[in-house]
């Protein structure tokens, strides 16, 4: 079926792969709008000719199956076929899904009100903006007054109304104010009235302070109102009057704040609005405080509008940018900075970036900050920090703790009005359901709030203990300990000293078990499961005390649990890693986190291919900061060996995910490190630095890594590592053109495969040689090895060389069968590649689906894929084989000359900005619409 594209959303257009469609005069315009105001529904040949004729003439019918061939020719030669359908009862016309700009417009709508349901209004205010630049015009604008099309066109104008006032409601959500009074000043004079319109116009202004004006709005409003129709502003309209003359503060607030339930947060509503103002007037502005006063929780609110960073577990200043760009979803790039690509990313947004917990990296998060800001006009930079940032224009919002009650509020009905109470009452309500405040708990809560500071983290710590003390007795301990713990060093901050005092109160309650348990598990970085739990403390407890202990410091607070994985709060870890030194343990048990660790990654070695390869991919997805932390420690004691078997396993992982840069660098670090390395494990880790090195196009790098991990795997009767690493050889030789030297290696790497009996290695090397036969154009033979390896491989279970299998079959039947002979195993291996995150082989499988359409004469979505493939590749910072390479080089030299540079161009740039797996849907739509 013949793909067009159907635009109504002003003069009716008919396009197709790029190109506008002549679709003849009025008549034939009449037709076609009738058939899509009822799109894949039969219209009658009578309802079609009321839309031609105001009296249908004797021939009518006849006329009218002329005007309908004319179409269809019209169609027909501008994209080989038509999307016009005549039945025994009328007429129908093909449109699929999201064919018209109808439904484009649909779509974009219901998705901003979706992200304003959520409180991202930054995303709602850009989709209804995306959705409105689709009009060009009044809906069906030369043939809106005829029979049929009239009542859609209306119904289309009022929808398109809907959509100007939910963006200005995304605007005003934003802090958009003064830029949207001109716009709605035009709007209530183009439909004085539609309230709507009126109230955003009041509130504007209002937020603008301009609140006489505001008033004066309501006014204007209510004349209007009264001369047209003789009747009086509606119940919404009032209410914002009446709340704009009482100076409810709720109008300064912003929507987001309130459109999202504050979910725990309490007693924040003030700096939640003191935050929306600064971040309206400035571009950087820091919340400061001690910890545990809750700076991350009070940014957490403003995730919605942008990015959010968390920095609590990096502990090097210079990968800070690493940090930003993997929240971002940036993979890095071998030859240009990350904080580049950011700016890049960044440099058109109007959001916010959020630097949380930048205490331990104050210079690098400062010097981030001056520099992407000059990049990012429009950005803002959030941060939250125990000190302030220290730039030229920066705001600071000092968060204190909770507000206390006022002296002398000892009843439940005054003390219960005081944020800190109320945030105390609610945890220890989770805890204790039978507690409750009343005028006889009332004085010992106060007390407790108040000998806390205020501050949430302490308060909580408090409240969780509900459930094991009577209220009285859980002040008078609060009064002790910090009796006791204020003696301490008076050149510490007051508050600093408080909570570490209600953080070592809440320790000493513990079990003399819970507390070992609880200072062990600081080590972790991030999050960790349960069974790593139990190995770190094998030498203290057995499994299932250790189960039992983490349930309890669950229950207590001091341990968060979340999708399945625990955590520890970082001002927690803090202190269980300072009782580990006072100890003088820390050393001993982040050896023993870096040995745990070490072992996972020797199991991820020998599990890192066939079946179990998803789990574990899934598993560093979501754990990575145990391994970079284990790297780090390892480093830092010139412990090589360690160092170099948990890189040695993530190098498959990084060469996955793109993260080449990152994969190097640690590979390095850990290379470099002193301190004895078993033979094994150092050849493990060169293995891995030749991926690395020749996906970087780093040939010499490559052959040094691979040739030395080849001798020392051969000297210790490691067969299936001398055959990994004659493969990654080959696949550096490869890379850089030497294609003689590259079939030599997988000849070996082949027979190694088959006495080592391993049919993963055996799969890749059939697939290498079959790689190297299309380089030469030997399809026949890529087409067998394709099949080899398709036997050899089928109860592998591996994603990533099955994808490669079907890459490659596909690539051989387009040459042997024509255009599209592979396209179902084409589609598949294009989905696979996409579903498993495997970026470079992605890369590759766009470049052939673009010889496709080269065969096909598709000029404009050759250039498209290529595009894409290219920003794949450059992304992750990627190299290329020197023989494709040479020819998408010559290709696009050649359609360039073919489509001109205007079109050329438009198309590059599509192929650059759009969605990858948006443009693998069309694809396969178009090339296997079985498989899409």
């Amino acid at each position: 079926m013949a793909r067009f594209e159907y635009r109504v959303l002003g003069p009716l257009e008919v396009w197709h792969d790029g190109g506008r469609v002549a679709i003849g005069g009025p008549r034939h315009r009449a037709v076609l709008a009738a058939l899509l105001v009822r799109p894949n529904t039969v219209v009658s040949a009578a309802r079609l000719a009321d839309m031609l004729w105001e009296e249908p003439p004797p021939r009518a019918t006849e006329l009218l199956y002329v005007r309908v061939a004319e179409l269809r020719r019209a169609m027909r030669e501008a994209g080989g076929g038509t999307d016009l359908v005549t039945g025994e009862a009328g007429y129908l016309l093909r449109v699929p899904d999201g064919g018209t700009d109808v439904k484009r417009f649909a779509r974009l709508v219901d998705d901003g009100l979706d992200a304003a349901r959520r409180g991202d209004h930054h995303t709602a205010a850009a989709r209804q903006r995306e959705a409105l630049a689709l009009w060009r015009g009044a809906a069906f604008a030369e043939v809106a007054d005829r029979p049929g099309v009239e009542a859609e066109a209306a119904r289309l104008a009022e929808l398109r109304i809907r959509a100007v006032e939910a963006r200005l409601d995304a605007d005003l959500a934003t802090g958009r104010h003064d830029e949207v009074i001109a716009e709605l000043v035009a709007l209530v004079a183009e439909h004085p009235l539609h309230e709507r319109f009126w109230g955003q116009l009041m509130l504007a202004r209002y937020r603008a302070g301009r609140a006489g004006d505001a008033v004066a709005t309501f006014d204007a409003a209510a004349r209007e109102l009264a001369e047209r129709l003789g009747a009086d502003p509606g119940p919404e309209l009032r209410r914002l009057h009446t709340e704009m003359l009482r100076q409810d503060p709720a109008l300064t607030r912003r929507p987001a704040a309130r459109a999202r339930p504050l979910t725990g947060l309490v007693g924040r509503e003030r700096e939640l609005a003191a935050l929306d103002r600064l971040l309206h007037a400035h571009r950087l502005v820091t919340v400061t405080g001690v910890g545990g006063v809750g700076k991350t929780r009070l940014a957490a609110e403003l995730a919605g509008r942008g990015w959010l960073v968390e920095l609590a577990s990096l502990t090097q200043p210079d990968l800070l940018a690493d940090a930003v760009g993997d929240a971002l979803g940036l993979p890095s790039h071998h030859a240009r900075p990350r904080t580049d690509l950011i700016i890049e990313y960044l440099r058109d947004a109007d959001g916010l970036l959020i630097l949380d917990n930048c205490e331990h990296l104050v210079d690098a998060a400062a010097a981030f900050a001056v520099t992407v800001l000059a990049g990012c006009p429009g950005l803002r930079v959030l941060a939250t920090s125990r000190e302030r940032l220290g730039i030229t224009g920066e705001a600071l919002l000092p968060l204190q703790g909770l507000d206390l009650p006022a002296p002398g509020a000892v009843t439940a009905a005054a003390a219960g009005r005081a944020p800190a109470v109320r945030l105390f009452v609610a945890r220890a309500t989770a805890v204790d359901p039978a507690f409750a405040l009343t005028d006889g708990s009332a004085a010992a809560v106060v007390a407790s709030c108040r000998e806390l500071d205020g501050l949430p983290l302490a308060i909580e710590l408090a409240a969780a203990r509900v459930n094991a003390f009577a209220i009285g007795e859980l002040a008078a301990r609060l009064d002790d300990r910090f009796g006791l713990l204020g003696q301490g060093s008076r050149m510490a901050e007051p508050r600093h000293r408080t909570l570490h005092a209600v953080v070592d109160w809440s320790y000493r309650l513990l079990s003399a078990e819970e507390r070992g348990l609880f200072t062990r598990l600081s080590v972790f970085a991030g999050r960790f499961d349960l069974d790593w739990a139990e190995q770190l403390a094998a030498d203290l407890h057995p499994p299932a005390v250790v189960a039992r202990l983490i349930a309890a410091l669950v229950d207590k607070s001091l341990l968060i649990r979340e999708s399945g994985r625990y955590r520890m709060l970082e001002t927690l870890r803090a202190y269980g890693l300072e009782q580990l030194a006072t100890a003088g343990e820390l050393a001993a048990v982040r050896d023993r986190h870096a040995a745990l660790v070490a072992g996972l990654a020797d199991t991820l070695w020998n599990e890192r291919v066939g079946s179990a390869r998803d789990r574990w991919m899934h598993l560093l997805d979501t754990t990575m900061e145990q391994f970079r932390a284990a790297m780090e420690w390892a480093v830092a004691r010139d412990d090589a060996a360690t160092a170099l078997r948990v890189a040695a396993a993530l190098s498959t992982y990084w060469h996955t995910r793109g993260q080449y840069v990152v994969g190097r660098r640690w590979m390095t670090l850990a290379l470099e490190a002193s301190g004895a390395v078993p033979p094994s494990v150092r050849a493990r880790a060169l293995s891995g630095l030749t991926v690395l090195t020749a996906m970087q196009g780093d040939l010499a790098a490559a052959r040094a890594s691979g040739t030395e991990a080849a001798e020392i795997f051969k000297s210790i009767d490691d067969l299936r590592g001398y055959g990994l690493a004659m493969r990654r050889l080959a696949l550096a030789e490869g890379f850089g053109g030497t294609l003689d030297r590259a079939e030599e290696l997988m000849v070996e790497a082949q027979a190694v495969a088959v006495a080592a009996d391993w049919p993963w290695l055996l799969g890749w090397t059939l697939i290498q040689q079959g790689l190297a036969a299309t380089a030469r154009g030997r399809w026949e033979r890529a087409a067998r090895l394709s099949t080899e390896a398709e036997e050899v491989l089928r109860d592998v279970g591996d994603p990533e060389v099955l994808a490669y299998v079907l890459l490659l079959g596909a690539e051989a039947a387009r040459n042997l069968g024509g255009p599209v002979a592979g396209a179902e195993r084409l589609c598949a291996a294009l989905r696979a590649f996409v579903g498993e995150r495997m970026l470079w082989g992605l890369s590759l499988a766009l470049f052939y689906t673009s010889r496709v359409y080269g065969d096909l004469d598709r000029p404009r979505r050759e250039v498209l894929l290529l595009s894409a493939g290219q920003e794949v590749r450059r992304t992750v910072g990627g190299s290329f084989f020197f023989w494709l390479a040479d020819h998408q080089r010559r290709r696009l030299a050649s359609l360039r000359t073919t489509l001109g540079d205007h079109d050329f161009e438009a198309a590059w740039l599509a192929g650059h900005t759009r969605p990858v797996a948006e443009i693998i849907d069309e694809v396969c739509a178009e090339l296997s619409p079985k498989v899409a």
